[in-house]
């Protein structure tokens, strides 16, 4: 979500630090940035509505100053509407800070704060925050006491990074629930909400834990929890390098990753398999005693868990749940000890499904997270943890970590046939063999430019349907989000004998309609209903599994997918389908990677 970067050190360079370290973490969506660095005179804060880029050249403008002690922020509007006012810093008292998260009881604190004659700007919670912890500084004369006291008061989730007008030599930092790392290198300490806005200083970090607070100086860190107790941590070393984030000559960061997931996929699946079905046994932990599975994600990574759960059903008879994170803790989940929860997120952060691991433990039930950040709140949480190797994802829009969800949730899948006796050698060898090819296989989808057509029919219209059924189905949701979130096209996915069912009254002549025909069982059943819309004036773009004919007058173009076990087919056929969303956004103009409103982490409820 929101961007933090901090920075203390002997040489006066924030303005460089902060404005690198925000243009690093622009991926995660924003509406806002803001800097403030201590001066001689005191704070000063700079900060504008719009992109980073307007920031830097406002702080040339003004010819501010580096300093030596600095915050900087990319704001995604929670509270209040994007503008200057409600943009962090924000400022009360000695206390000035930047905000990811949120205070829910920010409401109860501002009356009280109102009371004793405190007066606010914006509507955001995070101006509440600033106040509430010079309230307590006020009343506790120690920096370090007033953070605990704050800390205890606040509900919600937070990462702050603080300065103190009175102290020049010192950063705070302080978070529950929202993610925030420390680091140190040749006499400057830093903070940052991501690895990236720190790679061009250090790889070394901390991962800054549960309601802990950090005291930095250029030459010292000093970790406490609300007892005031120091804590020690592991150091971390990043795994990524500064090209990771860079573009590597592709027009976009999208594109760029969508030609990474053949590595993406390869290193995931060989990190678990190799050359035999005993390599997963050994790998991934023991989910035998399991007889129900609730799999547990929020937007692209659910439909990965859809696919999950068709190939664990279909292949492994072990009944799944799929469920939505932001509702799954409030509609009273029916749980038992032979239940796991299996967790799916990116980046390891996401609230809400945090929100249902902590559920899920509260409860005495076993989880089992499917990550992308070695040591995220996710990971550490989770009983069981299993990593996609997907690298630095930079676009919002997912394409190669979703691709490495479907791969690692479709060796879950292929281990549980395995050991419920579900599947013969035979076939094990087979898919073990297709495994081999996959990166092969992508890499010669990746040279089909079959979807440029596609996209240039697509692009002209305001609504396109998706259909398919069972894996393809799962499918279907997958790539109308990609579209919609990227083109800004309505866009809506179908179970493909539901669409007679109501919303067919909505295709006419003209209409696009993407049909998804990969699965052979399913087939015939899935032409009947291409055949239903083809004859209401529909412009159908099938998708159709080498070796399925279909009669030319059931489609307007046709995009052939590769054939590979239905195991590993929801890797093979998504691919296109994230190529064809690029097309249909680049023809449009629209920003490919930072799609309007979003944000790559949602670390809020």
């Amino acid at each position: 979500m929101c961007g933090i970067v901090g920075y203390v050190g002997s040489e006066k360079i924030t303005n460089s630090v902060l404005i690198d370290g925000l243009k690093s973490l622009e991926y995660r969506g924003y509406d806002s940035a803001g800097v403030a660095t201590l001066q001689e005179t005191g704070v000063r804060i700079t900060k504008t509505r719009g992109k980073v880029a307007s920031l830097e050249d406002k702080l040339q403008r003004h010819q501010i100053p580096s300093s030596t002690l600095g915050i900087a922020h990319t704001r995604w509007a929670t509270h209040g509407i994007p503008s200057k006012t409600n943009a962090h810093p924000h400022h009360h008292g000695a206390v000035t800070l930047v905000h990811n998260g949120i205070v829910e009881n920010y409401a109860a604190l501002k009356e009280e704060l109102i009371q004793v004659g405190y007066v606010f700007d914006s509507e955001t919670d995070s101006e509440i925050a600033s106040a509430y912890i010079d309230y307590m500084y006020r009343q506790h004369h120690n920096k370090l006491d007033a953070l605990v006291a704050a800390n205890k008061a606040f509900k919600g989730s937070f990462a702050f990074g603080i300065i103190f007008c009175d102290d020049e030599d010192t950063l705070y930092a302080m978070r529950r629930n929202s993610p925030l790392i420390v680091a140190l290198k040749d006499g400057a300490s830093f903070i940052a909400s991501d690895v990236p806005a720190i790679l061009k200083y250090t790889k070394q970090y901390i991962l800054l834990g549960q309601d802990e607070i950090a005291v930095l100086n250029k030459d010292t860190q000093h970790i406490y929890n609300l007892n005031k107790e120091e804590m020690d941590h592991e150091v971390l070393t990043a795994t990524m390098d500064a090209a990771d984030i860079q573009k590597g000559g592709f027009e976009h960061f999208m594109l760029k990753e969508i030609h990474e997931e053949p590595r993406a996929v390869r290193d995931t699946m060989a990190a678990y398999i190799k050359d035999d079905i005993q390599d997963l046994v050994k790998n991934l932990p023991d989910l035998s005693k399991y007889n129900e599975i609730h799999i547990v994600s929020c937007g692209s990574a659910m439909y990965a868990g859809m696919i999950a759960k068709s190939l664990i059903e279909t292949k492994a008879r072990v009944k799944v749940d799929v469920e939505i994170a932001s509702e799954y803790r409030y509609k009273d989940p029916i749980l038992s000890k032979d239940t796991l929860v299996l967790l799916v997120s990116q980046s390891g952060e996401t609230a809400d499904t945090l929100a249902a691991l902590l559920l899920a433990k509260e409860q005495g039930i076993d989880t089992f997270a499917i990550v992308n950040v070695v040591g995220s709140s996710i990971a550490r949480e989770a009983k069981y943890v299993a990593y996609t190797l997907a690298g630095p994802e930079i676009a919002v829009a997912t394409t190669k970590a979703y691709c490495t969800q479907v791969a690692l949730l479709s060796l879950i899948a292929l281990n549980l046939a395995y050991i419920h006796n579900r599947i013969t050698q035979k076939e094990i060898d087979q898919i073990i063999e297709e495994i081999h090819c996959l990166p092969d296989i992508l890499n010669e989808l990746l040279k089909d430019e079959q979807y440029i057509t596609a996209g240039k029919i697509i692009s002209r219209h305001s609504n396109v349907f998706f259909l398919g059924r069972g894996l393809d189905y799962a499918l279907s949701m997958e790539g109308s989000l990609k579209l919609k979130e990227i083109s800004y096209i309505h866009s809506e996915a179908y179970a493909a004998g539901e669409l007679k069912h109501g919303t067919i009254s909505l295709i006419e002549k003209g209409t696009p309609v993407i049909a998804i025909c990969t699965d052979e069982r399913l087939f015939e059943k899935t032409i009947s209903n291409i055949k239903e819309v083809k004859a209401r004036g529909a412009n159908v773009i099938l998708f159709v599994r080498e070796g399925l004919n279909v009669s030319e007058d059931y489609y307007d173009y046709k995009i052939e997918i590769p054939k590979v076990d239905m195991m590993l087919q929801g890797i093979v056929t998504v691919v296109p389908l994230q190529l064809l969303s690029y097309q249909v956004a680049n023809l449009r103009g629209c920003e490919i990677d930072q799609p309007r409103n979003l944000a790559k982490s949602v670390t809020v409820e």
